[in-house]
């Protein structure tokens, strides 16, 4: 029998420097409007991952956009990898998370088994794989947010 441990999600005293940032639903439309607003240029120097309903943009903490909904997302320097909320950290030690996360998602079966980096959203609770992350081209972006616009 496997003892699950609860993790409570807390303030983190100090923000963790942002190397990303993630949104689902109506604020993954936002983003992604607010990506294609930038220049080809711009979104060159950006790499993401998107999926039914979530958008993910990786870049520098400068270069990534805002846009009402979003979460930043940050590396802890004791468990690198996961993306973790910026502003949050979680009740249990970032290297037990992690572990655990990382075997949690590399259990599942076929097309559901993800790979690390691993982000984290929490409300509600998903894992999103970063590992295909590519540079953010203007017509991948497009055809996206068509497709989500249409769902």
């Amino acid at each position: 029998m496997t003892e699950r441990i609860p993790v409570a999600w807390l303030p983190r005293p100090i923000p963790l420097e942002p190397v990303g940032v993630a949104a689902r639903g109506e604020a993954a439309r936002a983003l992604a409007a607010r990506l294609l607003s930038r220049s080809d240029e711009e979104l060159a120097t950006l790499r993401g991952v998107a999926g039914p309903d979530v958008l993910i943009a990786l870049g520098s903490g400068g270069n990534l956009p805002w846009a009402d909904g979003v979460v930043y997302l940050g590396q802890d320097p004791d468990s690198p990898l996961l993306l973790l909320p910026t502003t949050h950290g979680s009740s249990v030690p970032p290297q037990l998370l992690e572990r655990a996360l990382v075997a949690r998602a590399d259990r599942a079966d076929g097309a559901d088994r993800l790979s690390p980096p691993l982000a984290v959203l929490l409300d509600p609770p998903l894992l999103v794989s970063t590992v295909e992350a590519r540079p953010i081209v203007r017509a991948s972006l497009e055809a996206w947010l068509r497709v989500e616009l249409e769902a």
